[in-house]
Parts: structure tokens; sequence; C-alpha cells
């Protein structure tokens, strides 16, 4: 049939650029509040990245000088500093989340007057706890990614590479030292990645299967009880329930499975950071300011790496 669709290929994953071209229609009248959003990301990002920067300056000149007076000045700059990163972060949130807000309402609006407009053989065809899943749970997906995700990665994107360059700019060999292990990481995202979007595709194909069964069922309460057919649905919700939760499981480790070898390589990074930065200082070719400095960035550089894979 023309309008035939199954709730397993309306799930089906679309490129990432795709996937940001039909977004794009909705998102027309944000541009203001975007481009607000993204002003205010950065600034936040750059505030992040300088905090570094001065504390190792601190150590370095301060501290080991036993110029204490110095270290008061410079402590009510780094409060400034926290000060103003905590209005940005604010502000990008509000923005963002209003944004988020907006969207979801044209959205479900859309998808609602498009299904009106749609022939009663796509109904036959799709069930209608799987229409609903879609409305409800699907656009709220979009919500989240607008009021959050795509400020965490514009954010993350911004200090990994501002880490990434102060790494560099403080001492070229301990900055490749510490960047090798993101390579390892470049290539087992790209060995698993397709495999977790297959897993999470699973997962909410199996979400809309659950929530048609449950409709379906209490749509039709009446006539399973006229027949006496309580034992029925109760092992199809049963085996649906089974499905979904045995997806919902596997889609759950594919997810999980990033944190652990995410932080693996960010702690090896730190370790090679430390022992070849005190290396260095045993050389004189180093201070104890710019090692504390340079394991700070390498957390900042490690930690939006995770959160973007």
């Amino acid at each position: 049939m023309k309008y035939e669709l199954s709730a397993h290929a309306s799930h089906e994953p679309k490129s990432d650029w795709g996937a940001i071209r039909s977004l794009r229609p909705l998102l027309s009248a944000e541009s203001s509040s975007l481009w607000l959003a993204s002003i205010a990301t950065i600034f936040n990002s750059l505030i992040n990245l300088s905090a570094p920067l001065i504390i190792a300056y601190i150590v370095d000149n301060h501290i080991a000088n036993g110029q204490f007076a110095g270290i008061w000045r410079f402590g009510f700059v780094l409060l400034g500093l926290y000060a103003a990163g905590l209005f940005t972060s604010y502000s990008q949130t509000r923005l963002m989340g209003g944004v988020g807000q907006r969207v979801l309402f044209n959205l479900r609006s859309k998808v609602f007057n498009k299904l009106q407009e749609l022939p009663v053989a796509f109904f036959h065809a799709n069930k209608t706890g799987d229409l609903i899943s879609r409305i409800n749970h699907d656009t709220d997906k979009l919500n989240q990614f607008f009021s959050q995700t795509l400020v965490q990665f514009v954010g993350s994107v911004v200090i990994m590479a501002g880490a990434a360059i102060f790494l560099l700019a403080i001492e070229l060999r301990l900055a490749v030292a510490a960047l090798l292990p993101a390579l390892s990481l470049l290539v087992f995202t790209r060995l698993v990645a397709s495999w977790v979007k297959r897993r999470n595709t699973v997962a909410a194909a199996s979400t809309g299967e659950l929530s048609a069964e449950v409709s379906e069922s209490l749509s039709n309460f009446k006539a399973v009880v006229a027949f006496n057919r309580r034992d029925f649905f109760r092992q199809r919700f049963a085996a649906a329930n089974e499905a979904n939760y045995r997806n919902a499981v596997f889609a759950g480790i594919a997810n999980n499975l990033y944190m652990p070898v995410f932080g693996l390589a960010s702690n090896l990074a730190q370790l090679v950071t430390l022992v070849y930065g005190i290396h260095l200082i045993v050389q004189d070719q180093f201070t104890i300011g710019m090692l504390i400095g340079c394991l700070a960035y390498v957390t900042n550089f490690y930690n939006p790496l995770r959160q973007i894979a």
C-alpha cells in the first residue's frame, strides 16, 4: 500500500546531516535565541578555559615565591569569572529551554495536523499506540536535544578546541603525549557507533509496540471482558513488555559502553601528563603551576569528548 509504514521502519535513522536539515524549518523562528544562546555558551566555555591558566600563574608567581598578597587579588578575579560563568550558564539554559519547548509545541502540532490529512489506509497499517508514542515520546526527545544536548555539544566543542590549543601552547611535547589516547577513542567510536544506533533504533521501535499493545487492550477492554479473553491480552502484553525490557537493556548497555572506555582514556591521559610533567620539572624545563594547568586542560578536553560521543 502507498501509505503503509511499519513501526520499525518509521524509526530507521537517517544520516546526521540529513536529520539536521530536516529540523531546519522548525528553527527558522528561533534564530535570534539560538545566536544568543551560542554566544552565552562560547563565553561560558572561555571563562572555564581561562581559570586553569590563572591558577597556574598564581602557583608559579605567588605561592612559589611566598607572595600571598597576590593570591587574594587573583582569587577575587577567579570569583568574578565564576560569577560571570554562572550568569552565562543560566542564560544559555533559559534560552535553549524556551527554544526546546516552542519547537516541541510546533512539532507536535505539525505531526497531529499531518495525521489528520492521512487516509484511513495509513491507520490500518499503523497501530494507534505507536502513533501516540511518536507524538509524545519521540518529540520529547527532540525537546531534550534542543534544550540540553545542543548547548552541551556547542560548549563541549569550544572547550575541547580551547583546551587542546592551550595544551599545545604551554608544552608541545606534553600536549602530544596527552592527546594520543584521543586517537584510540576516535577509532573505538567509529567501530561501535553504528551498533549503538541500531540498538537504540530497536529500543525505540519496541517502545512504540508496547504503547500500541496497551492502547489496543484498553480500547477493546469491554470486548475482552465480554468474551473473557483476558488471558490472551495478558500474554500479548507480557510478550511486548518482555521484548521492550530486553531491547531497553541492550540499548542501555550500548549507550553506557562509552563511559568506562572514555573514562579510561581520560585517566591514561592524566597519568601520562603527570609522569611526563614531573620528568620535565626534574629537568627544569617545566613548573608545578604549568603542570597543574595542563592536568586541568586534559580534564577539560576528555570530559566533553565523552559527552559528545
